[in-house]
């Protein structure tokens, strides 16, 4: 086999790898450079037989629906065929109804002819055996490949981590499935980010319920698509028999999609009723409190106003508000000032999706690599500080 990594070995983001046998091409991501991860702008980058030229690519794979690993999904030829996990295509499927409908921006016609895979059952793409595996991620559905050609076996491992609510099931699916791996393509975003404390998933649960008894009127500012963080805060309220409202029906959708297709406790958001925010519900806000799930957008706004006292709770990466990184976003960082101008309250609550160094170290002790690419890593020569053999 053969393996060329088009972008994504010096940069978070924007990730395209390409995997080529005797027989077969396929490729693992197509996402958009940052900062544009949820902008969905096409950029200029091009890899021939896959974005132009003549088709000569088998499969793209998707190992998640976060943009900078599949913003670029309507420059693939339309005849090479799209894979993605069953219910991030539903995830995805929904978000681009959604922009369609808001800001004619939105493909969900091409999303709605991606092709799914299941977790843990393999299949094949001529001479390739793939074996898509599920992984915890911020993403809900997110997947690592094993790619089985030409008696050599490679482990994609998408974006990954272990600290978040799946986080333990990751080292034995990876001792069961992806041993004695002879190429490792490991993300590493978090290499340059080696000092940080990292919460876990369930930690930043406990917060999140800490606050809520603390304050009547929460508002969670979160991605409508950190289902993780999203299902921490809601089973909280459960517990607390808080009211949990969210700001309108796509993020209502969402949460649809994910009850109806996980068996996992942990994600039913069915236990309490998820109310759609609207004025009609402001006497009952007063009286009851509320945990709301924020967007930026008119509609969280306007219950913001409506609540000056409360407490604002910013479930995003920090990096998002610094001024001085390429990926600030203006938006969000406005949005906040307004709430804080509307006379609430501000915390920070949040915990990276991307695997910790301690992680990368388990990951690789698991799989035993023979060599390692990394990729997503504004640090990939940080490897060698870990005692792992990246050349």
């Amino acid at each position: 086999m053969r393996v060329k990594i088009h972008r994504g070995t010096h940069k978070i983001g924007g990730t395209i790898c390409e995997i080529k046998t005797a027989q077969a091409c396929i490729i693992i991501d197509v996402g958009l450079d940052l900062p544009s991860v949820d902008r969905l702008e096409i950029d200029a980058f091009e890899v021939e037989g896959v974005t132009k030229g003549e088709p000569n690519c088998d499969a793209v794979l998707v190992t998640h629906y976060h943009g900078d690993h599949v913003g670029m999904f309507e420059k693939v030829l339309p005849e090479v065929p799209i894979y993605m996990g069953d219910t991030a295509k539903q995830i995805f499927l929904r978000l681009q109804e959604v922009l369609k409908e808001k800001v004619d921006k939105g493909n969900p016609i091409l999303v709605n002819k991606f092709k799914t895979f299941v977790a843990g059952k393999s299949f094949l793409i001529k001479d390739i055996k793939i074996t898509p595996l599920c992984v915890d991620h911020s993403a809900f559905d997110a997947y690592a490949f094993l790619i089985e050609a030409e008696g050599k076996r490679i482990l994609h491992t998408g974006d990954f981590r272990m600290h978040g609510a799946k986080g333990r099931k990751m080292l034995p699916m990876l001792e069961k499935y992806a041993n004695n791996i002879d190429l490792l393509i490991c993300e590493g975003s978090m290499l340059s980010r080696a000092t940080e404390k990292v919460m876990t998933e369930y930690e930043v649960g406990a917060k999140a319920e800490e606050l809520m008894r603390q304050q009547k009127n929460i508002f969670v500012l979160a991605s409508s698509t950190n289902i993780d963080r999203i299902a921490m805060f809601y089973n909280a309220a459960v517990r607390l028999k808080k009211p949990f409202i969210v700001c309108d029906q796509y993020q209502s959708d969402i949460l649809k999609i994910i009850a109806q297709n996980s068996r996992s406790s942990f994600y039913n958001f069915t236990r309490i009723k998820p109310y759609v925010y609207g004025k009609n519900l402001h006497k009952f806000m007063r009286d009851e409190g509320f945990c709301f799930m924020a967007r930026i957008n008119s509609v969280s706004k306007q219950a913001i106003n409506a609540f000056a006292d409360n407490l604002l709770i910013y479930s995003m990466w920090g990096g998002y508000l610094e001024k001085r990184r390429g990926c600030f976003d203006k938006r969000t960082f406005d949005f906040i000032e307004y709430a804080k101008v509307a006379g609430g309250e501000f915390e920070l609550l949040h915990t990276s999706g991307h695997a910790t160094i301690e992680d990368i170290i388990g990951l690789c002790k698991v799989t035993k690599p023979k060599k390692i690419i990394p990729i997503h890593s504004e640090k990939p020569e940080n490897f060698e500080t870990l005692g792992i053999d990246s050349q």
